[in-house]
């Protein structure tokens, strides 16, 4: 009795989800939806690729060679451009159905007290993000972060049974996947090393420990990274150094602090995003790489004090997953609308009780005030007008307080070691 409970209004909300999706999708202007230019460009890849074409040899494409077969289906089921964009909302919107899945079946094996509030927090944030939810590629991380967290949370997860064996490498091979299609999965790599490695003594021994998971992981990605670079040669490299010649970007946090202070002088189309260009710039460009650095170093910090304190379980990983995911999007130079869909399976598990309903606030709030800065006050930030760089800079701040609420949220209590037992505060057995 106590899974229809569960299971039926986790249909119900799954059914709902994508059914308002879809008819939000529906009332896009064009420009955002048919329009679109990022679906455009994922158009002609899945009709190159159905035309045999070699993706990066025969044409150029700015993502990483996990996202192609997202593109395909959809062009294989259509044949003009209202068509494809129809099918590729539908896709993604079903892909972030089963995202929230995950999200509860997660809840609900952590022990959440309300398992099904994280997946309602999932789909009040997608919801809110509306005009890329569907539009954009990036369901597809959010439902391999959703899958890594659903399993490394089994109970199976580090046993030494078949089970067991099946959860870890599927965890490893999903985020393996996540990062083929758009990179910065790799980041939860480590605090999933330290939930892999929980019960040893030292770093050495997590990463022996975790040494299973990452050639797992590694050749999930060079399943797509390999072949990729065998047929592209050098234009498959040039989808990587296109990212890294990118300007700082309109939406990003060092752009923000320079539109508050009126210190942006020009706002210009490049690399298909609006770019900034003014006093101190330069600087904010040059400072994004050692920023992100210094904020992914203190996070990694933190997780492995919480491993060593012998903290470090299962409940632990959505919350260092979403601190590594923040430190990266406020240290980096592009800050896209879509970036934010990539915490929806995170922090609405990252704690419960009253700590996760502060935490599910703010993020809302972040959600919300992404859409109101893209589309509905886009044209006020890139002239620089309030309240367009008021909203934009708010949100920003609130990506920080966020990353901080998840390196402060409380501990509980001691992990559990793979066996089941309880793993002491130097970090070994006791």
């Amino acid at each position: 009795m106590e899974a229809v409970f569960f299971w039926a209004p986790l249909c119900l909300l799954g059914a709902y989800l994508y059914l308002e999706l879809m008819q939000r999708f529906s009332e896009l202007t064009p420009r955002l939806g048919e329009a679109s230019r990022d679906v455009a460009i994922y158009r002609r890849a899945g009709e190159a690729i159905l035309a045999g074409q070699v993706p990066y040899r025969d044409f150029f494409i700015e993502y990483p060679p996990g996202s192609l077969p997202v593109f395909v289906p959809p062009a294989l089921f259509s044949s003009s451009r209202a068509a494809y964009v129809s099918l590729f909302a539908s896709e993604m919107a079903l892909v972030l159905v089963a995202a929230l899945l995950l999200t509860a079946c997660a809840a609900r094996t952590l022990g959440r007290p309300w398992p099904l509030f994280p997946a309602a927090v999932f789909a009040a944030g997608a919801i809110l993000l509306y005009p890329v939810a569907v539009t954009r590629y990036d369901a597809v991380v959010a439902l391999a972060l959703a899958a890594t967290i659903a399993l490394s949370s089994s109970p199976a997860f580090g046993r030494n049974s078949a089970a067991g064996a099946a959860a870890f490498v599927a965890a490893w091979a999903s985020l393996g996947f996540g990062a083929a299609a758009k990179l910065v999965p790799a980041l939860v790599t480590l605090p999933l090393a330290l939930l892999a490695g929980r019960g040893e003594r030292t770093l050495g021994a997590v990463t022996r420990g975790a040494g299973r998971g990452f050639a797992v992981f590694f050749g999930v990605v060079a399943a797509f990274l390999l072949p990729a670079f065998l047929f592209g040669g050098g234009r498959f490299f040039k989808s990587f150094s296109y990212h890294a010649d990118r300007g700082l970007q309109l939406e990003s946090l060092g752009a923000s602090l320079l539109l508050k202070l009126g210190y942006v002088e020009r706002v210009f189309l490049e690399f298909g995003a609006y770019d900034v260009q003014g006093r101190g710039v330069d600087l904010l460009s040059s400072m994004g790489l050692p920023v992100m650095g210094v904020l992914l170093i203190l996070t990694a910090a933190l997780a492995y004090r919480e491993h060593r304190e012998g903290r470090f379980g299962p409940e632990q990983l959505p919350r260092f997953a979403a601190a590594f995911v923040l430190a990266f999007l406020i240290g980096s130079k592009v800050l896209s609308p879509q970036y934010v869909i990539w915490l929806l399976p995170l922090v609405p598990l990252s704690a419960g009780g009253v700590w996760g309903l502060g935490v599910s606030a703010v993020f809302l709030a972040v959600c919300w005030m992404t859409t109101q800065i893209f589309p509905y006050h886009y044209l006020e930030v890139s002239a620089g007008r309030s309240p367009g760089t008021d909203i934009l800079l708010g949100r920003n701040l609130l990506l920080i307080v966020l990353w901080g609420l998840m390196l402060s949220l409380p501990s509980g209590s001691p992990a559990k070691g793979p066996a089941g037992e309880a793993v002491s505060e130097r970090g070994s057995s006791s």
